[in-house]
């Protein structure tokens, strides 16, 4: 469901955000979150030329410099003439930061967007039409990041989460890899309880996590129906509601805080933590998806992965998270643009994708007849590549339902892994949250 109020309450926003850019912009700079690099001159066009005489061309995504090597590489070599600053901003902060520099003409060239960043900024025509560059992607990407019968975003390669799993520890304490949830629930206790090892490694201080890790489990016994596919058309219409519908499916997901593979601590540990534990040893499982390898192979780059599926009890009893959720975006106002559609025509090209897969390890190209060979790590989710059992069911809420509700119901199951509140109240609460959002726009 497009919005129909979401151009009004963005040029709202605007002019507050106008007002307080030099002091977010300070702030920022102190954080850390824009490279340093950045140039901040007055000299007009020459922000944009380096004393080299090479044209500069800023991009901007969540993804740190490291996770983004081999496309730096590729378009160092592709286009000579051009440098290529590349901007991180965290991903807690990078919206609102982006629509602050878009606002006033400052954003980057070329802007990393998911979806819903796609939708809000075709809108406000902050980002330009690149259906030309997008002729030779799948009819699931176009769809992905079009507004208006025109498309808004390069498609990246495929957003994916999985469960990472250390093959050593599960063969030197002979424990069986899991093949059901079953199966998985008794792994988990056996390492846990017999060989004092933890399962499962995993941040859930950010609610999104928990969200993500919550319907991934529901996935496979619901979203893969028929009746759960139309699940999020008939909710953002008020038809439906998740304590109505996606209760019994929940069930499955309790059982991983009663086998106590997700605990209370999980709250307040940092990503950062949970990744270094599975890195060198302390547990057997954690929860990722490209940039989560990349991280855990800098820190132990002999560790032995697999991978797996998010197990359910009925229905396919497999999924995993993923979809095409992230495109690259043309700011519309860059006096650069011409040079910087150039770059993105290159990223549209099986060269150019293929430089962004090397970047994100067990991903997939949407590009047509071009297809890249992953590593034998994902050959435990390769049966959900190839069956389509791959879900970002949040996509299916609509523009105004889908960030505040994926977020409300991370917050809600938070209570719940900490013991203070019931999985029933924690939808009926969502519900409410739901019911409060379709109101007001109407």
């Amino acid at each position: 469901m497009k919005s129909k109020r979401l151009r009004n309450i963005f040029i709202s926003v605007i002019f507050l955000l106008s007002f307080i850019t030099g002091a977010l912009f300070e702030n920022f700079s102190q954080a850390g979150l824009v490279f340093a690099e950045s140039s901040d001159t007055d000299t007009g066009d020459m922000d944009y030329i380096l004393g080299n005489g090479k044209t500069l061309i800023r991009i901007a995504s969540w993804y740190r410099e490291y996770d983004l090597s081999n496309l730096r590489a590729y378009l160092t070599e592709q286009f000579p003439d051009y440098s290529f600053e590349f901007i991180y901003i965290d991903k807690s902060n990078y919206e609102s930061i982006m629509d602050a520099q878009l606002s006033y003409n400052g954003a980057p060239d070329i802007i990393y967007m998911d979806q819903e960043m796609v939708e809000k900024h075709a809108v406000t025509r902050y980002i330009a039409d690149v259906t030309d560059l997008c002729e030779d992607f799948s009819d699931t990407a176009k769809r992905a990041f079009d507004y208006g019968d025109k498309i808004y975003a390069v498609p990246n390669t495929a957003q994916f989460e999985c469960i990472y799993y250390n093959k050593d520890i599960f063969e030197e304490n002979d424990i069986k890899t899991p093949h059901s949830f079953q199966s998985f629930l008794e792994s988990c206790d056996r390492l846990r309880v017999e060989k004092k090892i933890r399962p499962l490694s995993l941040s859930l201080k950010d609610p999104l996590t928990l969200t993500d890790t919550a319907l991934a489990v529901v996935a496979g016994n619901y979203f893969g129906t028929d009746r759960g596919q139309g699940f999020g058309g008939r909710l953002q219409y008020g038809r439906t509601n998740f304590s109505e519908e996606l209760a019994p499916y929940f069930k499955d997901w309790q059982d991983l805080i009663q086998h106590k593979i997700l605990t209370k601590d999980m709250y307040t540990t940092d990503n950062r933590t949970t990744i270094e534990k599975f890195a060198y040893g302390e547990a057997a499982m954690t929860i990722g998806g490209p940039e989560t390898y990349n991280a855990i192979i800098r820190l132990n780059p002999d560790i032995n992965m697999g991978t797996l599926p998010f197990f359910s009890k009925t229905g396919n009893m497999k999924s995993i998270l993923g979809g095409c959720d992230v495109g690259l975006t043309l700011n519309a106002n860059t006096i650069k643009r011409d040079e910087a559609k150039k770059v993105l025509a290159s990223l549209a090209t099986k060269e150019g994708q293929e430089a962004i897969w090397k970047d994100r390890p067990g991903s997939q190209t949407y590009l047509k007849d071009a297809e890249f060979k992953n590593s034998e790590v994902y050959d435990g989710i390769t049966e959900c590549l190839d069956q389509g059992l791959v879900f970002l069911p949040w996509n299916d809420w609509g523009v105004e339902l889908n960030r505040p509700i994926r977020y409300q119901l991370g917050k809600e199951l938070q209570q719940v892994v900490r013991g203070k509140n019931s999985t029933a109240k924690a939808l009926a609460n969502v519900d409410k949250k739901v019911e409060e959002i379709l109101k007001k726009d109407n």
